[in-house]
């Protein structure tokens, strides 16, 4: 398992092969490695508010198109330049899983997936929230007994 430090409580549920994505009992953690840097980001479940397959690319790339584009007012050659820059574009686009919460939006590289497992996947996620809440629920539940049951005694 990933060198993570975990919630009191908290134990690890699943975690991709390559050890960049680790779902645990309370939260997604996404394991991001830079050249200098190791960072992780993580999302509660509990404040997941929706989840989405999008195809995204470079948007640098289309807007290079787009500009060029506007060049070939002067010159025509800039019509090939622009044509470069869109075939980058989609050359670069990838289908990412995007789960979002109401502070941050994760965004999950899915590469060499098959649509099988990304969907037994993102199942899980909801199993493991729905999980959670239900913990939650009960806990609170549990304290409000605790509450009233101590200011009767008192």
């Amino acid at each position: 398992m990933a060198v993570t430090r975990l919630l009191g409580g908290e134990r690890h549920l699943i975690q991709t092969v390559d050890k960049k994505l680790t779902l645990t009992t309370h939260r997604v953690i996404l394991r991001q490695n830079n050249w200098l840097f190791r960072s992780y980001q993580s999302v509660m479940l509990e404040d997941i508010t929706s989840w989405q397959i999008k195809a995204t690319g470079k948007s640098l790339y289309l807007a290079f198109s787009v500009v060029s584009a506007f060049f070939v007012y002067f010159n025509d050659a800039f019509a090939l330049l622009s044509g470069f820059f869109l075939m980058l574009y989609l050359m670069t686009r990838q289908h990412r899983i995007h789960i979002e919460s109401p502070h941050t939006t994760m965004i999950l590289p899915i590469e060499d997936v098959e649509e099988n497992r990304l969907n037994s996947m993102i199942e899980l996620v909801r199993q493991a929230k729905r999980e959670r809440m239900e913990a939650l629920k009960q806990q609170a539940s549990n304290s409000i007994i605790f509450e009233t049951e101590h200011k009767r005694s008192a």
